[in-house]
């Protein structure tokens, strides 16, 4: 079939959202109107499937999004123990064993020094640093 204008070029001469062009290809290609070929693009099914005609639907132009209040729903839902984020780089507090980390938060509090709050800023602790190169070694790994 015939080749269709890429995503972007669809964009550009509708006004059209990428979202929104994205969307439509996606649903033409759900319902056997386009094919997409990897590096190549999206072009016409050289078989349509034949339905009956439907009602032309309404198409709304996009409208002024506020992003500031998805990201305060994302932040609220964050709160909620049901939800799991897949894009964020915390884990689940759940996941922490705290009755350990407090005895040791409580245990390293008794002996800290003032010097000991900057001691391990970078390049960081020598002694680590040298304990992590030699596990390193060990396993044929080359820091």
């Amino acid at each position: 079939g015939d080749r269709l204008p890429s995503l972007r070029e669809q964009v550009a001469s509708s006004g059209m959202s990428f979202m929104t062009v994205g969307h439509a290809y996606q649903l033409l290609e759900s319902q056997g109107r386009i094919i997409a070929r990897p590096q190549s693009g999206y072009y016409v099914a050289p078989h349509p499937v034949c339905r009956s005609v439907a009602t032309p639907a309404h198409v709304i132009r996009d409208e002024a999004v506020d992003i500031n209040t998805y990201i305060f729903e994302m932040l609220q839902a964050s709160r909620d123990a049901s939800v799991v984020s897949f894009a964020s780089a915390f884990p689940d507090p759940r996941l922490f064993p705290l009755p350990q980390l407090n005895r040791s938060l409580a245990q390293v509090s008794k002996t800290a020094t003032a010097m000991s709050v900057i001691e391990n800023l970078p390049p960081g602790n020598a002694e680590l640093r040298y304990a992590i190169a030699r596990r390193y070694a060990q396993q044929g790994i080359t820091v």
